[in-house]
C-alpha cells in the first residue's frame, strides 16, 4: 500500500504552482486551521495536513485539520514581552464555515449564524471513575421554537498512518530537490492509513461521551473523515437502521469528503459533507449494534495445547 502527501500546510500537492516552500521546524509556521501556530511544526515536524490514499481518497493525518478545538494560544505578554502568556482565541473563516456545513445537515427549518452558538473543549466529568473527559464543541440552536437544539458535536478526521519515517525521509528528500516542486512533494510512499487505529482511540470516548449526553437530553454528532465513514459502516451496513432524520434520532455520523466540483487550485483541498454517508439513527440501538457483533466460537477452544509441563494436549 502507499499514500501521498494531499495537503503540506494548507497547500494542495496536485497542482504544480506555485511550488509549496518547505517549513523549517520550529519556526513559528501558523495553522491556516486556526488562529495559532501549526502543533507538528512547533515539535520539530512536518506540516503534512492530508495524505492521499491509492484510490485517491483523502486521509486526514492532522488533528486540527478538519475543525481545530483549541481555545488559547501563547503570545507576548503586555507587561514583560520577554515572557508567553496563555490568550484567547476564537474562530477563523475555515472553523466558522466547517461547523456551519454540520449546522446546516443536523438543524432543521430557517436559522442564521447568528442562531447558532458553540463552546469547545467542554469539560465532561466522569466522578465514579475519577477522571474528566473532554468534548470536542457543544453547539445549540437558539432559534426560537426549534426542535432539535443540544448537541455534542465530536471530530475524528482521520488518524495515523504505518511508515510515518518513510513520509519524513520522504519530505527531507523533497527539500533538497532543486528546483523544489510540487510534483516530487506528491510521489507515492509506502505506507497504510490506519483506520482501526482511529477507531480504536475514539470508542471508549464515543461511548462515555455518547451515553452522558444522552442521559442529559442532547444528541451526539460524530464527524468523521470519509475513510473512517466506511470503515464504520462495514460494521453496521446490515443493521438496517431506521432512519430518524426527520424524528427523534440521538445520534448522527456524518462524513467530511473532497469537493471535487471544481478543478484544483492553489490552496487547501475544500471539503464538504458527503449526502450518501450521513446516518441518523438512535444512539442506544447504535451502540447495541456495537457491542452485539460476533457470535459462538466453540471451535477456539479446541485443538493442540501446550501443557505447562512440556507436553502436548489435542482436543477434538
Amino acid at each position: 500500500m502507499v499514500v501521498s502527501v494531499a495537503e503540506y500546510l494548507g497547500q494542495r500537492t496536485d497542482v504544480d504552482f506555485p511550488a509549496i516552500t518547505p517549513v523549517e521546524p520550529k519556526s513559528g509556521a501558523i495553522c491556516p486551521f486556526m488562529d495559532r501556530h501549526c502543533d507538528k511544526v512547533s515539535k520539530g515536524g512536518q506540516p503534512v495536513c492530508m495524505v492521499r490514499k491509492a484510490d485517491n481518497a483523502i486521509w486526514i493525518v492532522c488533528e486540527h485539520r478538519l475543525c481545530a478545538t483549541r481555545t488559547k494560544k501563547q503570545a507576548p505578554s503586555p507587561t514583560d514581552p520577554s515572557k508567553n502568556i496563555n490568550v484567547p482565541i476564537g474562530l477563523n473563516d475555515y472553523q466558522v464555515d466547517t461547523l456551519w456545513k454540520i449546522a446546516t445537515v443536523i438543524y432543521r427549518g430557517d436559522f442564521t449564524k447568528s442562531d447558532i452558538g458553540i463552546k469547545r473543549e467542554v469539560n465532561i466529568p466522569l466522578a465514579e471513575a475519577g477522571v474528566n473527559y473532554k468534548a470536542d464543541y457543544v453547539m445549540r440552536n437558539f432559534t426560537q421554537g426549534t426542535k432539535v437544539d443540544e448537541i455534542l458535536l465530536e471530530m475524528q478526521g482521520g488518524g495515523e498512518t504505518s511508515s510515518t519515517g518513510a513520509i519524513t525521509r520522504h519530505l527531507a528528500k523533497w527539500a533538497k530537490q532543486t528546483p523544489i516542486t510540487n510534483e516530487f512533494l506528491r510521489i507515492p510512499v509506502k505506507a497504510n492509513t490506519i483506520e482501526t487505529n482511529a477507531w480504536r482511540r475514539q470508542q471508549e470516548q464515543f461511548l462515555v461521551k455518547g451515553n452522558v449526553v444522552n442521559q442529559t437530553g442532547g444528541k451526539l454528532v460524530f464527524a468523521v473523515g470519509n475513510a473512517l465513514f466506511d470503515y464504520l459502516e462495514k460494521r453496521f451496513k446490515n443493521a438496517s437502521f431506521r432512519d430518524l432524520r426527520d424524528y427523534n434520532w440521538t445520534l448522527c455520523i456524518l462524513a467530511f469528503v473532497e469537493d471535487t466540483s471544481s478543478p484544483p487550485v492553489s490552496g487547501q483541498i475544500p471539503l464538504k459533507i458527503d449526502k450518501a454517508r450521513i446516518l441518523f439513527t438512535n444512539y442506544g440501538t447504535f451502540v447495541r449494534f456495537l457491542t452485539d457483533q460476533g457470535g459462538p466460537n466453540p471451535e477456539m477452544f479446541d485443538g493442540e495445547f501446550i501443557m505447562l509441563d512440556g507436553n502436548i494436549k489435542t482436543i477434538d
